[in-house]
């Protein structure tokens, strides 16, 4: 039987709601996905919805997952997420090669194809969107799935052939690929943060703007919050939001630095909640601080509750968060030599602000 539908973004069917509806139409074993570019906002949505129409069978699940480094389009975060999950494994097209040529290829790996297989089905999925925010679910995009399920009529083996040999491809480019090693992928993450390359960032497209209301931030500015891994700010008076006599753990952040968190810098309205992070301060987790659009026109983050989770109090201290997975980051807080060296390292790359001509100093880097 052949079950067949199209990708139309952003009207009609998004990346994402035919992944979903192929996962939800019968069993899966094996996951294939050839990808060109991979950023951590596209890995953090192909997850949530992977994981929620799998469920429980999802860690047994199969993975594979080929990938590229090409013009550093790729965010180490991402390829590191995906490395981790349960049953996958990652291999990049040319990789030794492309650490050699600085992340210039000699031939561009540019497929966008996701194989499903069990053994009473096989799904394929091929189309334009890049495994990004944009090309799943909020770009224009478009594509067409197949997929060919027991009992396959006499009309429908060439069908069922060109699904295999998508399958065959895929096969043979991986066979060719480098494994992506701890050791591959912290030399790639060296050069992705070298300071002439996150001085000047290759841009993706994640990197969408708002037309109005940048103020200070410029689309250069938001590409870097975008592509560094750390981002540090002094959190000044902190409002005591928790009660007149305990210290408060909302922390007021320049418009637009919702994009360092995984944001998109899109206009929404004043008391818009923007998404839900892991922030973890000496080691221990808390998964559900909340980043709004406040009505003072400011991004807050809610950090974990002083002497509950957090610090004794966030008052006049330096935060540093490490983005360590997609959604998920570490606080520390610094001393003032600290901040200098932070400071220092925004500063060549461009990337040191300060919330008004004399206010509190932030940066990433």
């Amino acid at each position: 039987m052949i079950t067949s539908g199209i990708i139309a973004q952003p009207t009609v069917n998004s990346t994402l709601d035919a992944i979903a509806s192929v996962l939800g139409s019968g069993s899966t074993t094996r996951v294939d996905v050839a990808a060109a570019y991979v950023t951590t906002g596209g890995v953090r949505e192909l997850l949530l919805r992977m994981n929620g129409a799998l469920a429980a069978s999802w860690p047994s699940v199969r993975k594979r997952w080929l990938v590229s480094f090409d013009y550093f389009r790729s965010e180490p975060v991402a390829l590191g997420m995906l490395k981790d999950l349960p049953k996958s494994d990652v291999r990049v097209h040319d990789g030794e090669r492309l650490i050699s040529q600085k992340c210039t290829p000699s031939v561009p790996f540019h497929p966008k194809a996701y194989t499903f297989r069990s053994a009473e089905r096989h799904a394929v999925l091929a189309g334009s969107g890049n495994l990004s925010r944009s090309g799943l679910s909020r770009g224009y995009e478009a594509g067409l799935f197949l997929e060919v399920s027991n009992p396959v009529g006499v009309n429908e083996k060439g069908i069922q052939e060109s699904v295999k040999r998508l399958q065959k491809w895929f096969d043979l480019t991986w066979n060719g690929a480098e494994p992506l090693s701890n050791q591959l992928l912290a030399r790639y993450q060296s050069l992705y943060e070298s300071t002439p390359q996150l001085s000047h960032p290759t841009p993706t497209d994640d990197d969408t703007f708002a037309p109005t209301g940048l103020r200070s931030l410029s689309p250069d500015d938001l590409v870097k919050l975008r592509a560094c891994r750390r981002f540090w700010i002094e959190a000044g008076n902190i409002t005591k939001n928790l009660g007149t006599n305990r210290p408060g753990n909302q922390l007021m952040m320049r418009r637009y630095s919702r994009v360092f968190f995984g944001v998109p810098a899109t206009n929404v309205p004043q008391n818009s909640p923007l998404t839900r992070l892991e922030v973890s301060f000496n080691g221990v987790p808390k998964d559900d601080c909340s980043l709004t659009f406040s009505d003072n026109g400011m991004d807050k983050l809610t950090l974990p509750v002083p002497g509950a989770g957090g610090p004794t109090s966030y008052d006049g201290r330096n935060l540093l968060f490490t983005r360590i997975r997609p959604g998920i980051f570490g606080l520390e807080l610094g001393t003032s030599s600290q901040k200098a060296s932070w400071l220092k390292n925004s500063k060549a790359i461009g990337a040191s602000f300060s919330m008004s001509p004399s206010g509190r100093q932030w940066g990433v880097f």
